[in-house]
């Protein structure tokens, strides 16, 4: 009796978790119900929204003056930004070298660009829109960036020169245009600039490293380079080379020394594809409104016949290509025509074209996001076999006839890229997709329902090992606790993330395993809750792990239904993390206690101390920011560049005040506020648009502004190609400030604000290098600094000590050296090692994340010359310790990782 009672408190537990699973990823068991769950949703103001991502960023991003972003901007801020290292010391002055890359190892990014070493089936090349390309010998067990930390990171497509001799030569591409969301390649929604590439990456070394191709870079960013958006590239005979472009196709037959313009037909038609058959015949697209707009054949690649089916539609957005390797003799084009609407389309030589749009996924109508998730392939050992990426990967057995699912979320992930088949075993194939990359060992294998997920797929495994590709958008920690090791963040298309050990290698967490575009998040003080807003369908939600189990539900305010900004911000309380006040677009709303909400299923909008706050309103608010310093003081702004604020925002009605505007730019988005600590009236605004000056602030409570811009800008005005300011934090160390500049190249840093002399300088260049940095946080009471990326996953350091400006390297040289402790991490003890060029008094102590002393190593006078000591940790616990040496008045750090 005691079993039959246990089987069916059992059998409830699973039911109730399956439920679960399925409400969280919006699933059922057919997961073409799933494709039609999504179309529903496809409307502006939700998640789905084509347009939404591309508007938000554009918005971010475009010169308010022109409306448009800067063309070939991606080159000029990384010329610029090399200058920049040059004029100021580079590392000299950088607060800290000990940037750490914490991951995740385990989740990947947009993976456009695929494909094996024909010579070692084992090495693989990957490359994500902005993260760089990476390279593994291992079969994926693991991976190592390719793309040099000073370079562009922007990867589209991928090709190897396969002729005897010449293996070791790799093409890739760059920039990602996602076609028909509307507007040029830089406006009105600018969607062909959010990851505007900047030329052909070329190696010799089978893709040890890269070198840009001076040929396909035009270095002049007020035109669009033939060679800014590469769709596809593919070698033929000895040193040939095509490139499928926004402004047509190009050859070259000298490596890419040398470029031929051999099928263009304007501007109206920017997405093109090319495919060769093993004799180098040639099969091209060109995608567009108009007559050009359709299929073309070649025998040399310069003189084309037009193959157009006679009922080919007056206007496409994309077409892929696809020729059977076992038949060459058939070829495939899959086309996005519009919006819900694509057409297969089968060409066979000799026999004439089979329209087979009728046989696809929900008859042609799926989510491609303009062209961007539209791939296709045929299985080299079978022209019938077929696989279709959209949102999910589809496989057809019969030609065309019919397909099925056989990947979307369970052991997967959605919209898809990019496809390689083993030649040792074709039936083995990797994909690569918006989580990174996944490899199945039998691609023909029939699908098998999941009843955890409610779907049917074949079997996946992650070849995300240390493949750090992920892109945040936000990044939070815990501020109440000292040495805490949390990190959470909102991820491109994987949720919402999170780590609690400053150990790399261990796995992050996922909040929700699914698709989710994650926004603005933050941790509780103390760390009991995650806060996280989910990207365009204004949702806010809270997390709690008691014991392990994630608990959660939804804490939104009951009156805002629909859409607000597609990355909606929220800020928590500094005084008091149960108090959360969120925006919701021209209006403000404040939660007087987030943990009363209650915890129900279904979770649902909630009225639990939810007030609004009825003097917000006629300004659609894109960022805020509060001091910990009293009294308190909520400063908000607009994505037009107002600001405002409103003091005791945590009580009653507050009224706020609009602040002045002499000193900001006009029509900028503000995307970050910073309040000083320590000081309520002073404040930083930064503004990630181009052509403005980016970074302002008060003094006096934003009566007035000034640029702080410094070294930032090409011009004092803004214009020119200075990078992207996307955030600014405030840490105090030592009782000194220390201001830190995330950019689209990059994060700086500076110690003094001293207007448009300010003078910022790159930190970690070798390790975090030009990567986008879209958000940083920082915690007052240890120095913890983390840094969100747009491509590489995060990083973090903690800072000890203040660093020295300029004026003081060249008044006080330095006269030490500290060198790192050796064994680090260690287990009882560790050695140090120093050299001091003059004799002198020395002090050498070591502190704990708390900032207290734990031991006096050294304090006392010591002569010129290298000297030697060992710190011995018997009496102290497991941690993170700082070894500081202070000699003439100048100090150094160095951290120690003790494990018992």
């Amino acid at each position: 009796m005691k079993q039959l009672k246990l089987l069916i408190i059992c059998g409830i537990v699973l039911i109730v978790g399956a439920v679960i699973v399925i409400y969280l990823l919006k699933s059922v068991p057919s997961t073409s119900k799933r494709t039609h769950i999504i179309q529903s949703e496809a409307k502006e103001g939700t998640e789905e929204d084509p347009q939404a991502r591309a508007r938000y960023k554009w918005l971010r991003l475009r010169d308010p003056k022109t409306n448009q972003i800067p063309r070939n901007i991606g080159a000029g801020e990384l010329a610029f930004v090399k200058n920049l290292a040059g004029k100021t010391r580079g590392q000299d002055l950088a607060v800290t070298t000990e940037w750490i890359a914490r991951g995740p190892q385990n989740i990947g990014g947009r993976t456009k660009a695929l494909a094996l070493d024909v010579t070692d089936e084992n090495t693989i090349l990957a490359g994500c829109v902005s993260s760089g390309m990476w390279r593994s010998t291992d079969g994926g067990a693991s991976w190592t960036k390719t793309t040099a930390p000073d370079q562009l990171h922007s990867v589209s497509c991928i090709a190897q020169n396969k002729a005897t001799g010449k293996d070791s030569i790799w093409y890739y591409g760059t920039g990602e245009w996602s076609s028909g969301m509307g507007g040029s390649a830089s406006g009105p929604l600018g969607t062909g600039a959010v990851y505007r590439g900047d030329g052909i990456f070329k190696s010799t070394d089978n893709g040890i490293s890269w070198f840009l191709l001076p040929s396909t870079v035009s270095g002049t960013p007020t035109i669009t380079d033939s060679f800014d958006f590469v769709w596809r590239i593919v070698t033929f005979g000895t040193d040939g080379v095509y490139a499928a472009t926004s402004t047509g196709l190009f050859k070259s037959t000298d490596g890419g020394d040398l470029w031929q313009h051999v099928l263009d037909f304007g501007p109206d038609y920017p997405n093109t594809d090319i495919a060769l058959t093993s004799q180098d015949t040639c099969y091209a697209s060109i995608s567009g409104a108009g007559p050009a707009n359709g299929i073309y054949k070649s025998a040399d690649g310069e003189t084309w016949d037009n193959i157009t089916p006679l009922d080919w539609p007056d206007t496409t957005k994309r077409t892929v290509i696809a020729i059977a390797p076992s038949n060459e003799n058939v070829i495939y084009f899959l086309v996005e025509v519009a919006y819900l609407r694509q057409q297969l389309r089968r060409y066979e030589v000799g026999v004439g074209w089979t329209d087979l749009s009728a046989n696809m996924p929900w008859g042609g109508e799926m989510i491609t996001y303009g062209g961007n998730m539209l791939i296709f392939f045929v299985k080299p050992d079978d022209d019938s076999t077929l696989f279709l990426g959209t949102v999910g990967l589809y496989r057809s057995t019969d030609g065309g006839q019919s397909f099925e699912v056989i990947g979307a979320y369970s052991d997967f992930h959605v919209d898809q890229h990019s496809i390689v088949f083993f030649p040792s075993n074709p039936n083995t194939m990797i994909v690569g997709n918006d989580g990174g990359l996944f490899r199945t060992s039998n691609n023909m294998a029939e699908p098998e329902y999941d009843p955890s997920s409610g779907e049917y797929h074949i079997a996946w495994e992650s070849l995300n090992n240390g493949y750090i590709t992920t892109q945040f958008y936000a990044i939070a920690t815990d501020h109440g606790t000292p040495g805490s090791e949390t990190i959470l963040g909102g991820t491109q298309d994987n949720s919402w993330l999170f780590t609690t050990t400053s150990d790399p290698l261990v796995p992050w967490t996922s909040i929700w395993k699914g698709s989710t575009d994650g926004g603005f998040s933050a941790v509780s003080d103390g760390g009991e809750y995650y806060y996280t807003s989910q990207a365009a369908t204004f949702h806010i939600w809270r997390h709690s792990y008691p014991g392990g189990v994630h608990h959660f539900t939804e804490v939104t305010p009951s009156d805002t239904a629909g859409g607000s900004l597609w990355l909606p911000p929220f800020i928590l309380d500094p005084h008091d993390t149960r108090i959360m006040y969120l925006p919701w677009r021209t209006l403000m709303w404040r939660n007087s206690d987030l943990t009363e909400i209650p915890e129900v299923f279904p979770p649902e909008p909630t009225d639990v101390n939810w007030t609004q706050l009825d003097s917000v309103k006629d300004y659609y608010i894109s960022a805020l920011g509060m001091s910990e310093a009293e009294p308190r003081r909520l400063y908000y702004a607009s994505k037009d560049g107002d600001v405002f604020k409103m003091d005791n925002p945590h009580q009653g009605q507050p009224v706020p005040v609009k602040l002045s505007t002499d000193g900001l730019p006009p029509y900028a988005y503000v995307h970050c506020i910073a309040v000083d600590p320590t000081d309520i009236d002073k404040v930083i605004v930064s503004f990630p648009n181009y052509g403005v000056v980016s970074i302002c602030y008060s003094e006096d409570g934003g009566n007035s502004w000034t640029s702080v811009s410094g070294n930032l800008e090409e011009n004092p005005d803004g214009s020119g190609s200075g990078p992207s300011v996307r955030w600014v934090s405030i840490l105090y160390v030592e009782e000194k400030p220390i201001y830190f500049a995330g950019t689209s190249v990059g994060l700086f840093s500076t110690t003094r604000l001293d207007g448009m002399n300010t003078v910022w300088v790159q930190e970690g260049a070798s390790v975090i290098g030009n990567v986008v940095i879209d958000m940083i946080d920082v915690r007052q009471s240890d120095g913890f600094v983390v840094v969100g990326t747009h491509g590489n996953g995060v990083y973090s350091t903690y800072v000890t000590e203040v660093g020295i400006d300029e004026e003081e390297i060249t008044s006080h040289p330095k006269t030490f050296e500290l060198f790192h402790p050796y064994p680090n991490p260690f287990n009882m003890a560790t050695n140090i090692r120093f050299t001091l060029k003059n004799s002198g008094f020395v002090k050498l102590k070591v502190y704990n994340l708390l900032g207290q002393e734990v031991s006096t190593l050294i304090d006392g006078p010591l002569r010129a010359g290298e000297h030697r000591i060992q710190w011995k940790a018997e009496r102290v616990a497991s941690g993170v310790y700082f070894i500081r040496l202070r000699f003439e008045d100048l100090s150094e750090t160095k951290k120690v990782l003790l494990l018992k």
